[in-house]
């Protein structure tokens, strides 16, 4: 039989063995984590193993790659909640070309404001406004980050980057996924500081984690965070059913 063990950020099956010796921790397929631990062994002996194993747990969950989950279907109707830099608007679908030919989503008044006519074209919509107003916004916040973590990047650039928040390329620049645009920002900041911090640790070694730690202290807090929601921020699956009629006339 198992217990829970939770430390920082971390939560681990805490398997106990009348055979074994030795503590240890298991990162198994799904990302679950076990400490295994002779019997008799005290809870506070095991936490204190686990704390300091903590950053070498973490590098084996990044290898895993476990940023995004199940995207979330989509289907671009009034009423539908989009995230920008963490809080939420709805959409509304309007009548005619109120809006520029050449950008038709506009975020005004609290609301993402779509034509109908363009709802087909939706997600293509999305995906290029949140990229404009990440070449916007990230570029200050690289610079200020990267004057704490003591690295230099060549720049920032949006792109579809797959399954990943981020990632960083070998002539020092530093790219992020549109999506992450609608992550509060500061958990978009983690996102950044841990792709600058590769250009210097390209590794996830136990000194890349302490000096992220030391860079940013909440380090497990916001970690945590982007592990247990970042799966409803992830780039979305499109579905496009009947949408209803408005009723405000237009």
């Amino acid at each position: 039989m198992s217990e829970r063990l939770v430390v920082d950020d971390l939560v681990f099956d805490l398997k106990r063995s009348a055979n074994r010796r030795s503590l240890g921790i298991t990162v198994d397929r799904g990302a679950e984590l076990i400490v295994h631990a002779p019997r008799p062994c005290p809870v506070e002996t095991i936490e204190v193993f686990v704390r300091r194993k903590r950053f070498w747990v973490y590098s084996k969950l990044s290898l895993k790659g476990l940023l995004f989950g199940r995207p979330t279907v989509r289907e671009f109707v009034t009423g539908e909640t989009f995230c920008y830099l963490g809080r939420s608007y709805r959409l509304k679908l309007i009548g005619g070309s109120e809006l520029a030919a050449e950008r038709p989503l506009r975020l005004f008044g609290g609301f993402f404001l779509l034509p109908r006519g363009e709802r087909q074209r939706a997600e293509a919509h999305f995906r290029n406004w949140y990229s404009r107003q990440a070449e916007a916004w990230l570029p200050p916040r690289v610079e200020r980050l990267a004057r704490r973590l003591g690295v230099v990047p060549r720049g920032v650039s949006v792109r579809e980057l797959g399954h990943r928040w981020g990632s960083c390329g070998l002539g020092g620049r530093i790219y992020v996924h549109w999506s992450t645009l609608q992550l509060p920002p500061r958990i978009v900041e983690y996102v950044l500081s841990h792709e600058i911090l590769h250009l210097a640790e390209p590794r996830h070694s136990v000194e890349f984690w302490r000096r992220l730690e030391r860079a940013m202290p909440d380090l497990a807090e916001r970690r945590s965070w982007l592990a247990e929601n970042g799966a409803q921020y992830a780039p979305w699956k499109a579905t496009y059913r009947a949408a209803s009629q408005p009723t405000d006339g237009r």
